[in-house]
């Protein structure tokens, strides 16, 4: 898979529960798009508006520390030696952390205030989407892997399923590959 530049985008549609089993269920479905832009790597994210949506009281546009414990899209962005987790919020919120090993967070990017955008869209039936920009100077080099995970209360979907007895979102060795080609 390649990341493109822009104005095209990767589109990483979040289907199954993280066993692969298909998720019937499309207001659980998110999807994920990627681009490559002169900044850095745009990341967008959409999910439908949950029937009793897990949102933080924290301001929208504001870092969110645990945000996995609210309705989120989140993406893993895989380099040879580090990850990064980006996750995007229901109420507008993120959290970026970057790995070296499966659990081994190097770097919690506290003060990293992104270029983003939130749209809310709180009629009955429609989707919430956020978009972020990370910089280049952010990302695993080369980028090697990727895959995006919807967590919704109880329900785990993952756009590429993991193996295991649970979800485990964190197994960077078991995600496709992804590379991002040169500027066009």
């Amino acid at each position: 898979m390649d990341i493109p530049w822009q104005p095209t985008t990767l589109r990483l549609p979040i289907v199954t529960y993280w066993d692969g089993t298909p998720c019937a269920d499309p207001r659980l479905h998110g999807e994920v798009t990627l681009r490559a832009e002169s900044a850095g790597l745009r990341l967008t994210a959409s999910l439908p508006h949950q029937v009793t949506p897990r949102v933080p009281t924290a301001p929208p546009s504001t870092r969110v520390a645990n945000l996995w414990e609210y309705d989120v899209v989140e993406c893993f962005l895989v380099g040879p030696e580090t990850y990064l987790e980006v996750e995007l919020g229901a109420g507008g919120h993120f959290l970026v952390l970057d790995f070296t090993a499966p659990r081994v967070r190097r770097q919690g990017y506290e003060a990293f205030v992104p270029e983003m955008l939130f749209e809310a869209h709180h009629a009955a039936g429609t989707a919430w989407w956020m978009s972020l920009l990370l910089p280049w100077s952010m990302l695993p080099k080369p980028l090697i892997g990727v895959n995006a995970y919807v967590s919704s209360g109880t329900q785990y979907l993952c756009y590429h399923p993991l193996p295991g007895p649970q979800p485990d979102f964190h197994q960077p060795a078991r995600f496709p590959q992804v590379r991002l080609p040169r500027r066009p």
